[in-house]
């Protein structure tokens, strides 16, 4: 089972779901790159999560801090242990081992 996060900002219409966080699967979190809003690093993902509501693609209300600690429970894939899969195409791992993918997922 998968769960997909999102913030909701000021003009996202009432149908919408938002700005695509990241996801959590498997016991892993994939957080979504947004290049055309320069989401490409923690420290921006970080600074979104204040711009609304965060909400669950099921509809329940998750706080800041909540967000960051399902996003903290990721095992991370240590950069020297990435090897090729570091970057190329869409994703790529940043320093700390985070997975990014900077396209739509579900």
């Amino acid at each position: 089972m998968s769960t997909n996060y999102y913030v909701r900002i000021a003009n996202t219409p009432d149908d919408g779901e938002g700005i695509h966080l990241g996801q959590h699967a498997a016991g892993t979190f994939t957080f979504r790159a947004h290049p055309d809003r320069n989401v490409t690093d923690y420290e921006a993902w970080l600074n979104q999560l204040d711009q609304g509501e965060i909400v669950a693609e099921s509809g329940y209300t998750v706080t800041r801090d909540e967000m960051v600690a399902i996003a903290a429970k990721t095992p991370r894939t240590p950069w020297a242990e990435c090897g090729a899969t570091h970057s190329g195409g869409d994703g790529y791992y940043d320093l700390e081992g985070r997975r990014w993918l900077a396209v739509d997922f579900c």
